[in-house]
C-alpha cells in the first residue's frame, strides 16, 4: 500500500501498541505462561478446510480447538461474556487462520455456549498446571446435568397456581464492537493517523478517547455486528496494523 511507510513511521516514533492478549511472566517452574484474549472464534465447517482457510480438519462433535500459536494440549477456558457460560477443551493443534479470529472451535462447543452464530465473540484464558481447579469450576455442562439427573427427590412441592408470580424480565444486551488500533503519547499523534485514516483510505468511524495526560486510543466504531466491522478490519490489517483488538464495550 501506499501510505505503509507512512504508517510505520509513525509506529517507530509516536506510539506504542497493545495487543489482543495478556501474556503474564512464568510464576514458577511447573506452570506455563496464561494468555487471554478476546475476538470472535471461528466455528468450523467443512468448508473451512476445503476452501484452505484453515489447514486442519475437525470434528464437529468433539470438544476441541485450534489456535495460531498456543501449544498442542494446551488447556484453554472459552467463555461467552453475554450468558457467561464457560466450557474447557484442549488446544488440537497450532494453525493458521486469519487474524480477525481469535480461535477455531467446533459446533458442538458453540451449542454449548449459546453462542450468536452472526457474533460469535467469546473470551479466551488458557490455564496453567497449577490451575487446574478453575478448569474444574468452568466445566459447566455435562458433570452438572448428570449429577441433577441422579439426584434422589427427597421432597415434592406444590405451587398454588392461583397465586401469579411477577415474571422476571431479563434485558439481553446488544452486542456493541470497537477495534482497538494503536495507542498514542501525544494527541497531535493521535490526530495525525485519524486524518490519514479518513481522508487517504476513507474510513469515516475512526475515534480518539483519552485515557490519561499521556495515552490516547485511536479506535474504529461502534459497530453492531460481526460483518459489520469486518471491511474496517480487513482495511486495517492491510495497512499494516497486526495487533487489532476487536472489543466487546457492552458487557
Amino acid at each position: 500500500m501506499k501510505f505503509n511507510f507512512a504508517y510505520i513511521y509513525i509506529f517507530v516514533f509516536l506510539f506504542s501498541c497493545t495487543q489482543d492478549m495478556k501474556i503474564i511472566k512464568k510464576q514458577s517452574k511447573l506452570s506455563e505462561p496464561t494468555y487471554s484474549s478476546n475476538g470472535f472464534a471461528l466455528i468450523y465447517e467443512d468448508s473451512n478446510f476445503k476452501n484452505k482457510i484453515i489447514n486442519i480438519k475437525l470434528n464437529n462433535d468433539q470438544n476441541y480447538v485450534l489456535h495460531a500459536f498456543l501449544n498442542n494440549n494446551t488447556l484453554v477456558i472459552i467463555t461467552n461474556p453475554f450468558n457467561s457460560k464457560s466450557l474447557t477443551a484442549k488446544v488440537k493443534k497450532t494453525s493458521k487462520f486469519d487474524s480477525i479470529f481469535n480461535i477455531v472451535i467446533t459446533k458442538k462447543m458453540a451449542e454449548e455456549l449459546s453462542l450468536d452464530m452472526n457474533n460469535p465473540y467469546v473470551e479466551v484464558l488458557s490455564v496453567r498446571n497449577n490451575d487446574k481447579f478453575i478448569a474444574k469450576e468452568a466445566s459447566i455442562f455435562e458433570e452438572e446435568k448428570n449429577v441433577a439427573n441422579k439426584a434422589p427427590v427427597t421432597s415434592i412441592n406444590i405451587n398454588d397456581l392461583s397465586v401469579s408470580t411477577p415474571e422476571i424480565k431479563v434485558k439481553k444486551k446488544k452486542p456493541s464492537y470497537i477495534i482497538d488500533i494503536a495507542e498514542f503519547y501525544f494527541i497531535e499523534s493521535a490526530e495525525i493517523v485519524q486524518n490519514k485514516f479518513e481522508k487517504e483510505e476513507n474510513l469515516l468511524n475512526i475515534n480518539i478517547e483519552k485515557i490519561s495526560d499521556k495515552k490516547f486510543k485511536v479506535y474504529s466504531g461502534p459497530y453492531v455486528s460481526f460483518n459489520s466491522l469486518k471491511k474496517t478490519y480487513f482495511t486495517l490489517s492491510k495497512l499494516g496494523f497486526e495487533n487489532l483488538k476487536i472489543i466487546n464495550t457492552n458487557k
